[in-house]
């Protein structure tokens, strides 16, 4: 089958904020995982889905995973190692590249991302800052203006080759980053990003799988 888009869900954290005996993907809702609940989203718009595992887990999740419609491969030591596992396996033309902690990803912001790199964009997903944020710089404190700070979120998105040679080059330079966007700034400042707005949050924290838990009763 040839695909347009691949999603690469990154599953292989170990989520050491939760406080978890377990991988966080491993959280229940009901019946379900809580890897299972943005794989469905995914899957349900015929996209191709590399789910980025822990080898640890693959007992558990390879038997749950609709093996035709999904294909697997292990993570890394680093988030970088992982994404660069799941570019490999990836056949679409282009790419989201997306955190499975945040598990409540809208529809209409997948829906707007795709859109916009079937018409050659680069995606930034992003929530906006409703705290007052500082910067402290030796023993001098700064307010910055939180209307242009960006917090960045998933998926980030673009054309499949972009990042894979991105992500080559960071790997050549011992360049490290924790998200995706930042190696098209570094290596291609003159391609611009498109912004989507997405205020859904990331399951991190034991409060937050508390309110993901709420969430979730509420759209069964």
């Amino acid at each position: 089958m040839i695909y347009v888009i691949s999603v690469i869900l990154l599953m292989a954290g170990r989520g050491r904020r939760m406080g978890y005996q377990r991988n966080k993907m491993l959280l229940p809702f009901g019946d379900k995982f809580l890897y299972e609940i943005p794989l469905m989203k995914f899957l349900d718009r015929g996209y191709e889905v590399i789910c980025v595992i822990a080898k640890e887990d693959r007992d558990i999740i390879v038997p749950r995973l609709p093996i035709s419609k999904v294909k697997y491969v292990y993570g890394g030591q680093t988030r970088a190692e992982s994404v660069i596992s799941g570019l490999n396996a990836a056949t679409g033309k282009y790419v989201m590249i997306h955190d499975a902690a945040r598990m409540f990803v809208h529809d209409e912001v997948i829906n707007d991302i795709a859109y916009a790199i079937e018409n050659g964009e680069v995606v930034l997903t992003y929530s906006s800052c409703k705290d007052t944020v500082k910067l402290k710089d030796g023993n001098k404190i700064t307010t910055l203006d939180r209307n242009n700070i960006l917090l960045a979120s998933t998926p980030q998105a673009g054309p499949l080759d972009l990042f894979k040679e991105v992500y080559e080059q960071a790997k050549k330079d011992n360049f490290t980053s924790t998200d995706d966007i930042s190696l098209i700034e570094k290596y291609h400042p003159e391609i611009p990003i498109k912004l989507v707005q997405d205020e859904s949050f990331k399951v991190t924290t034991p409060i937050d799988y508390e309110v993901a838990k709420i969430l979730w009763g509420k759209e069964q």
